[in-house]
């Protein structure tokens, strides 16, 4: 008679717990724009990275855009904005 001893193709829970320390994060795309005012997009495929360059990264963002472009709408809106607001409101009261 043949053996047919049941083996598992799976991995145990020891075999997946020493795999999980030494496999590399799995490969992902990252999109960049072609230039600043482009909604063109290279994608580039990264292997090869680490969760402390991915948050060093994250905090290197730039902060002064984010406060530039809140500057930039409240312009927009005192320059703009509340003029027409005014100027609507005065031609509908005449």
């Amino acid at each position: 008679m043949a053996n047919h001893s049941l083996k598992s193709d799976a991995p145990s829970s020891d075999d997946s717990e020493q795999q999980g320390e030494t496999l590399p994060p799995p490969p992902f795309l990252r999109a960049m724009p072609k230039h600043f005012f482009s909604n063109d997009f290279e994608l580039e495929i990264v292997e090869d990275y680490s969760k402390a360059e991915a948050e060093t990264e994250r905090k290197t963002s730039p902060k002064w855009l984010s406060v530039l472009m809140e500057l930039n709408l409240l312009l927009l809106i005192l320059v703009v904005g509340v003029p027409v607001l005014l100027y609507c409101i005065w031609s509908s009261g005449t």
